[in-house]
């Protein structure tokens, strides 16, 4: 347990010196900048427009910094041989994968961290300068916490894919899944109302294998403050750790088959 735990706070140490920091100033300025685009509307959408807005910008970059760090690590591992220094230590395969997820997570949810906060501090800011209603909401943070939840179960569909190709193959086919998981409501709508039995069947299974991302993504209430029960977080929330550790085996048997040479 403590092998996996250095390895996790070692990648976040050599995350941090990674420029995609830079995003966050990035971010900040854009965030900043979205206030004088905002006032420029009407007053009664102020804050379906600040608030669609920034958890828009946080819904991209998110995602982008999970895909561009999760399927980078493992194929950088290998090609620099530096992962040859750690299997031969008593750390076995699948310590050091999983050590790998952690500090990937803890780094990635870290910066999703920052941006939330800059944007949780610039709805009271525009609540308490403004002659209308505004601020932070439930929904908002319901809708944050969503982000994070999509952050924990992406890394790992990058982490199986990254522990079985190459960094191109694995981004893309993790971008395509991303986007498949975010139409799966569609999807199953779809498969629903075909005629041909494959199409139905296909559709369903795909519905119910592949990651749901849309379950995740709270954006759209809380722009319109549409509440979210208790019960519908605890079964998102116990969807994406079961789904989590089952994508986490699958990419530990992979990884612990897979040859370096």
């Amino acid at each position: 347990m403590n092998g996996v735990l250095n390895i996790a706070l070692n990648g976040f140490r050599e995350a941090r010196r990674n420029r995609v920091t830079s995003v966050l100033f990035v971010f900040a300025f854009i965030m900043v900048f979205s206030t004088t685009v905002s006032i420029e509307f009407t007053v009664a959408t102020f804050d379906r427009v600040m608030t669609d807005f920034g958890l828009g910008v946080i819904g991209l970059l998110s995602p982008a910094l999970t895909i561009f760090l999760g399927t980078a690590l493992i194929p950088r591992e290998i090609e620099r041989r530096t992962i040859f220094m750690v299997v031969a230590k008593p750390v076995s395969r699948s310590a050091f994968l999983v050590g790998r997820y952690l500090g990937n997570v803890i780094t990635v949810v870290f910066l999703v961290v920052i941006m939330s906060a800059l944007f949780l501090i610039q709805l009271e800011v525009a609540g308490a300068s403004a002659t209308f209603s505004t601020g932070i909401h439930r929904e908002h943070l319901v809708a944050l916490y969503g982000l994070l939840l999509e952050v924990v179960l992406l890394t790992a569909v990058c982490f199986l894919f990254a522990s079985a190709s190459s960094q191109y193959v694995s981004s893309l086919s993790v971008t395509c899944l991303y986007f498949i998981g975010h139409m799966a409501e569609d999807l199953y709508t779809f498969a629903n109302r075909s005629k041909l039995d494959v199409l139905r069947y296909a559709g369903k299974a795909i519905y119910y294998v592949l990651p749901n991302f849309d379950r995740l993504d709270f954006k759209a209430r809380a722009t319109y403050f549409d509440p979210t029960s208790n019960s519908e977080l605890l079964s998102i929330t116990a969807y994406t750790l079961a789904y989590t550790a089952l994508v986490l085996v699958f990419a530990t048997q992979i990884f612990e088959r897979r040859d370096f040479k």
